[in-house]
Parts: C-alpha cells; sequence; structure tokens
C-alpha cells in the first residue's frame, strides 16, 4: 500500500472539515432571521422667517410636541428656513431649491410642512423638481390656487378670515364708532390682505366708513394713527416696509405706532397681544401647530393628503389686560370665555396678601392666647368637677354594692373584655367560692358541662353584638347540687355612649323547671291516653257497631225485597229506614277514621294524609291540594301519628274560621326533620291581637310537637289568609318518646 504524505492528509481532512461546517451553516442557521426595523416617517418643516420670529418658536413647540407622541424612533423631524425676506429674488430662490433637493436627495421626505404663503409658494412653484413624490400640510392666509386630487396631494390650514368677527366685536365694545381703519400691507405690495378684507367686510354695516392703509411707511403710519378722527378703531393685520435699507418686521412696527394712536387698535393673532392691540378673535400659533401636527402625523402613517379636508383656523376671544384699562373697557364686557393677558397687579393686589396674613398671624395670636386663658379656666372648673365626681361616683358605687348585696337575686358584671368583674354577695354564698375565683371566666367552671357550650356562646354572640341575652343553664351549688338558673344580661354605656360592659341578674329556677317538665310529662302522657282511647273507641265503633249496624241494613233491605208490592207504603218506609242506617253506618265508619286512621297504621303517613284530605274535600266541600317530597318510609309512629293530627286540625279549622274554599297542604322530609304546611287563603286574623294561645286546636299543636320537640309557627293578616308550619325531627321524637 502507498502512503501518503502527511501534509497532504492533514490539508484534506481540513477541506473535508471546512466543507462539513458549510453545509451545518446552511442547513441549520443559528436563530431565528431578525425582522428588519421599519424605517422612520421623515417630516420636514419649511418656515418664512428664522427661528428666532415670534409666531415661529410657540408653532414648532407645539408641533414637535404632536410629533413625540409617536412611537420613539418612528418620526425624524427637520426644519428649514427661507429668510425671503432677508434674501429676496429670483436667485436665491433657486439657490434655496438646489441646496433642499441636494441636502434631502438620500433622505426621502414623507411630509412636508409649508408655514405661511409663502414657503407654500414656494413649494408649489418647484413642485415638480423638489419632493414631487411628498405629500404638503400648509398652514397659510389664503387658500391656494391649485388643487391636487391626485399625485401625493396637499392639504392644511387657512388663517385667512375672521376680520368681520372681530370688528363686529370692536364696534360692540366701542359703541358710537363711525370708521375703521385698516392696517395691512407687504414687501411685495400686493395688497393680499386688503383684497380679503374687502371681500370679507362687504355686508358690515353700511354705516361704517372703512378705510385701508395700505404699504404705508413707518413714518406715515405714526402720523396718520395720531391724527385719527374720533369714534374711531383701527384693525391690524400684517404690515412690513423698508426704512433706509432696513427691513422692519409686522411687529416693530405696530409697536411703532400702538403709543400713540388715538383710536383702539384690534388684532388677528395672538403674537400681537402686549405689543398694542387690544385683542379679539385670534388665532393661536400654539394650537395652529398642535393642529398641523396632527395632520402630518395622519399622513405620515397612512392617511392621503386628498382624504383630510382644508380646514378653517380656531380663533378664541383674548384681550391685552393694559389696553383694556388705556380704552376704558370693563371685562364684564368680553365674549364668555375670553382670555386675559399681561394682567398687572396694583399696589394693594401686590401686598394685600402679606397685610392679610399678617393680620391673619395676629388674631390667631389672640384667638391663641384667648383659647389658652380658657383653657386654664375649663381645667380648673374641671379638676373641681372631676373631684365631686368621683366623690359622687364613689357614693354611687358603694350604694349600688349594698344593693346588690342584699338583692335575693345573683347579680354579675362584665367589662369590655368579656371577663366577669364583679358578683355579688349572694352569688358567693350561691357558689360557696371567693370572689378571686369567680371573675374573669372562673364563673364558668361552676357550670354543668353539657349546658357549658351553649352558655359561652350565647353570651360571646350577644357581646359581639352589643344586645341583651336570656338563657337558662344549670350552675353548681355550694353543696355541689346543679341547680337551674335564669341569666339576663343587658349591655352597660357611659355617658357618651361607649360600651363599657354588661350587668346582668340570675334567679334559681330549678323548681319551676320541675313543674314544667312534670306538667310536659303529664301533658305528654294524657295526649298518649287519649290516643289510645281513641283507638280503643275507633275499634269498638268499626268491629261491634258498625258491624251490627251493617247487618241490621242487610236485614231491612232484604225485608222491603220480600214485602213486594202488597204494601208499598210499608216498603217505602223500609227502604227509608234502610237509608238512614247506611247513612249512621257511614258516619260511625267517618267518627271511627277520625278517632283513629287505620291507613296511617297500615300504610304510612303520606297515604294517610292523602287520604285524609281526600274524604276531607268530599265530605266539606273544600278543595284541598296535597303535595309530599322526600318523605321516609320508616318515620316513627309517634311523630308520623302528631303530624297527621296537626294535619286534620289545621284543615278543620279552614273549615271553621277562615272562610275558604281551597286548601294547600304539603308535607317534606329535609334530613331527619318532617316539615308539614297547611295553607289557606281565607279571611285570616291579626296574630298581634289575638294570640294563638286563645285557641284550643292550635295549642293542641303545639304541645303535641312540643312533647316530640318540634315547633309550631303560625302566620296570619287579616283579609290575607292563614299558614301553619310544623317542624319535628322525627328521630329526636322518637327518643323523647321512649
Amino acid at each position: 500500500m502507498s502512503r501518503e504524505h502527511p501534509a497532504r492528509i492533514k490539508s484534506s481532512v481540513m477541506d473535508s472539515m471546512v466543507w462539513f461546517i458549510g453545509l451545518v451553516v446552511f442547513l441549520f442557521p443559528q436563530g431565528a432571521p431578525v425582522k428588519a426595523a421599519a424605517a422612520p416617517k421623515r417630516i420636514l418643516a419649511l418656515y418664512w422667517y428664522n427661528k428666532d420670529f415670534p409666531s415661529n418658536a410657540p408653532f414648532d413647540q407645539s408641533l414637535q410636541a404632536v410629533l413625540k407622541s409617536a412611537p420613539a424612533g418612528s418620526i425624524e423631524y427637520y426644519t428649514e428656513y427661507l429668510e425671503s425676506d432677508r434674501f429676496p429674488g429670483e436667485n436665491q430662490s433657486k439657490a434655496l431649491r438646489d441646496y433642499l433637493r441636494q441636502k434631502y436627495a438620500s433622505r426621502f421626505i414623507d411630509v412636508v410642512v409649508a408655514v405661511s404663503d409663502v414657503p407654500l409658494d414656494f413649494l408649489l412653484k418647484y413642485r415638480d423638481s423638489l419632493f414631487t413624490k411628498t405629500p404638503i400640510v400648509f398652514i397659510a392666509i389664503k387658500r391656494p390656487a391649485t388643487n391636487e386630487t391626485s399625485g401625493p396631494g396637499l392639504t392644511g390650514i387657512v388663517l385667512g378670515g375672521g376680520y368681520k368677527k372681530t370688528l363686529d366685536l370692536a364696534l360692540r365694545l366701542h359703541t358710537g364708532t363711525k370708521q375703521v381703519f385698516i392696517i395691512s400691507g407687504t414687501l411685495n405690495h400686493d395688497k393680499t390682505y386688503e383684497t380679503l378684507c374687502q371681500e370679507e367686510l362687504q355686508g358690515l354695516d353700511s354705516g361704517i366708513s372703512i378705510n385701508y392703509f395700505t404699504d404705508l411707511s413707518v413714518d406715515e403710519l405714526i402720523f396718520k394713527t395720531k391724527h385719527l378722527p374720533e369714534r374711531s378703531v383701527v384693525l391690524y393685520i400684517w404690515e412690513q416696509s423698508q426704512n433706509e435699507g432696513r427691513l422692519l418686521e409686522s411687529a416693530d412696527i405696530l409697536a411703532a405706532i400702538a403709543p400713540s394712536t388715538t383710536a383702539p387698535i384690534y388684532g388677528v393673532a395672538n403674537w400681537q397681544v402686549g405689543r398694542g392691540v387690544v385683542g379679539g378673535y385670534l388665532r393661536t400659533f400654539e394650537a395652529d401647530g398642535t393642529r398641523v401636527g396632527e395632520i402630518a402625523l395622519r399622513i405620515a402613517n397612512g392617511a392621503r393628503a386628498q382624504n383630510i379636508p382644508i380646514e378653517s383656523a380656531t380663533k378664541a376671544p383674548i384681550f391685552d389686560w393694559g389696553q383694556l384699562h388705556r380704552w376704558g373697557l370693563k371685562e364684564s364686557a368680553l365674549p364668555p370665555g375670553s382670555v386675559v393677558l399681561n394682567r398687572q397687579t396694583t399696589v394693594w393686589e401686590s401686598i394685600k396678601w402679606y397685610i392679610l396674613g399678617a393680620t391673619s398671624l395676629l388674631c390667631l395670636q389672640a384667638l391663641i392666647i384667648g383659647a389658652l386663658m380658657w383653657q386654664r379656666a375649663g381645667r380648673k372648673k374641671a379638676e373641681t368637677e372631676m373631684v365631686l365626681s368621683n366623690n359622687r361616683l364613689r357614693e354611687s358605687e358603694e350604694r349600688f354594692r349594698l344593693v346588690a348585696n342584699t338583692a335575693p337575686v345573683l347579680i354579675w358584671m362584665s367589662g369590655p373584655d368579656k371577663l366577669r368583674s364583679y358578683c355579688n354577695q349572694p352569688w358567693l354564698e350561691f357558689t360557696g367560692r371567693p370572689i378571686e375565683a369567680e371573675l374573669g371566666n372562673g364563673w364558668a367552671k361552676g357550670v354543668h358541662s353539657e349546658d357549658l357550650r351553649g352558655c359561652m356562646d350565647t353570651y360571646t354572640n350577644a357581646f359581639d353584638r352589643r344586645e341583651s341575652f336570656k338563657m337558662q343553664y344549670r350552675l353548681r351549688r355550694s353543696d355541689g347540687e346543679y341547680r337551674w338558673v335564669f341569666d339576663i344580661g343587658v349591655p352597660r354605656f357611659d355617658l357618651h355612649g361607649s360600651f363599657v360592659g354588661y350587668i346582668g341578674s340570675c334567679n334559681d329556677v330549678t323548681e319551676h323547671k320541675r313543674a314544667e317538665e312534670a306538667l310536659a310529662s303529664l301533658s305528654g302522657r294524657l295526649i298518649d291516653a287519649q290516643e289510645e282511647e281513641r283507638k280503643r273507641i275507633a275499634r269498638e265503633l268499626h268491629d261491634d257497631y258498625n258491624q251490627r249496624l251493617a247487618m241490621l241494613a242487610l236485614d231491612l233491605e232484604n225485608l222491603a225485597e220480600n214485602i213486594g208490592d202488597s204494601s208499598v207504603d210499608a216498603a217505602h218506609q223500609l227502604l227509608e229506614s234502610y237509608e238512614r242506617v247506611s247513612e249512621l253506618g257511614a258516619d260511625l265508619h267517618s267518627l271511627s277514621h277520625r278517632l283513629h286512621s287505620s291507613t296511617l297504621e297500615s300504610l304510612g303517613l303520606v297515604a294517610g294524609v292523602k287520604a285524609f284530605c281526600k274524604e276531607f274535600e268530599e265530605q266539606q266541600g273544600i278543595q284541598v291540594d296535597f303535595a309530599h317530597e322526600n318523605v321516609p318510609h320508616d318515620i316513627p309512629e309517634d311523630a308520623a301519628l302528631c303530624i297527621f293530627r296537626i294535619a286534620q286540625e289545621g284543615l278543620r279549622n279552614i273549615k271553621r274560621h277562615s272562610g275558604a274554599d281551597r286548601a294547600e297542604v304539603r308535607l317534606e322530609g329535609l334530613e331527619e326533620t318532617l316539615h308539614l304546611s297547611v295553607t289557606d287563603p281565607g279571611r285570616g286574623f291579626d296574630v298581634n291581637k289575638r294570640s294563638p294561645q286563645n285557641g284550643i286546636g292550635i295549642r293542641s299543636m303545639k304541645e303535641r310537637l312540643r312533647n316530640l320537640g318540634g315547633h309550631l309557627e303560625v302566620r296570619s293578616r287579616q283579609m290575607a289568609g292563614t299558614r301553619i308550619d310544623a317542624w319535628l325531627p322525627f328521630n329526636a321524637a322518637s327518643r323523647l318518646a321512649s
């Protein structure tokens, strides 16, 4: 085998590795491609004058504020200044065109803003060679003659107009005005403003003489405005002129004529306020800059200039405070919402806050001194009253303890922390323990363990709600016997209405409790005996008397059939006797059923109540709607009998007292509780005036339920019906019965 040169082998290996790496990079490029950032939109503002011109600064600040609201980096803003007032001529205009075209050759301008008529005319003049594909947003005195419906388009704001509105205001403020003088002029002497005024003031009052000072020199204007006739006003629009080779701007000319004029001067723009004009409906360059910025931003974001209509500039009533006072005008005569600038303060206005502050300080010091003296006197009086009050309180406590310790009841007191703070002497004698053992929660150690939880729940819940409470529990006596006590507690409040604890008293009710239990036991036994006697009588009626009557009825029927036609009257009498015996048998059967329901005993509670409702409906003619739900089958006999008797008594009461023609009986099982409701829409009664205890039937219902651990609720209103609700926990009832 031939052996290759090591350098050649190394070179071959390196070539293979480079090729492999290149393949991997080609197939598996590192990371996802980064989306190129969107190029910013470029907006160029072209001004007439330099950046120091009074109107340019506020306009540019407002314009930039709008553009800065766009996402960071999405807008690039540029400014250029024609300064054709300083560098006039066609050659200068072409030089500026070439300069701008070369400067922005590599940067496409998305929107160009023309600030005033001269930049707009410049852009339209060189439209074919400068920013040919860029839409124009302008702000100018007059609407441009061209209307680009195709191509990049143009839109903007027209400043002209509003002269009549300002003159109407001036004539209203200066009643009796006979002549109006309008000052306007440009370096080109084209009478642009004079023409606009003439067009707008055609409808002005014919009794007013309108005069135009157009393209006059400064000296001429000063002279003429010094010698204006009485009852005149001046409207200053715009004026520029050359004076010995020096350019005088509109602001300079206004400042020159204003001090010596014999008539008030009104203006058209807010930059004129403070330079001699009274005011008027003025355009504000801040608002104009904001609106132009909004339009330019819309176009930069994709809107077409042709779709944005050309607007008129917004004007607001703005006035100069000094000129108002110079010409004796009151602010109350100005239009609503007027803005008054350059307000000067009088001597009183400049120092009144110092005087008021010093006076307030002296008054405050006097009040503090008086309050301290009054407090000192009050403190002495309060200290004296406190001593007397403490003495009276001590005497009151001594009297209370004397009365409490001699009272034949157990008296206790607790603080707002729920802890026992006092027990009277009878309490200590009853429990046989010292006062220290009863204070705090020590008293609860004498409560029977079966009653402790319920006792403490009632006690703490009443404390939390600041309510009175009543409860019974067993308390250990000094001889070790637990005695039933009836405890009543009421909240205590001080003179200021603050809660300070509870006071309560206990009575030994053991003997009364035993008497109640004996009475309840006796009542239960009487009811049981009554039911047993009912059952016995019902069986005898059914098994003996009812059967005998049935046999007698059969004999009478047979006898009537055997007589035949021999005696029609006798047969008729026998049939009547048979019918009366049958009716008597049915009544005995019904009486037997009412005394003891065999259906209840054999088929259960639901069937028994349902059968009785049907029988009651047939016999009494009262519609009874019966419904049941979730009633268990294994209900104890005593609980079923109790509910059945309450249903019986409830329907009988409807028949006796209600006057209703229908009733509703509902039986339902709720966990281990039976609920029976008997409702009628009858005449009802006032439960507050007529206690249910007065009715034997309702008292019998309550007694039955109480013996088995249940309870009865009766709700009724006059002419609104009655509802009886019986609640019986049948498992507990079974235990009580046993």
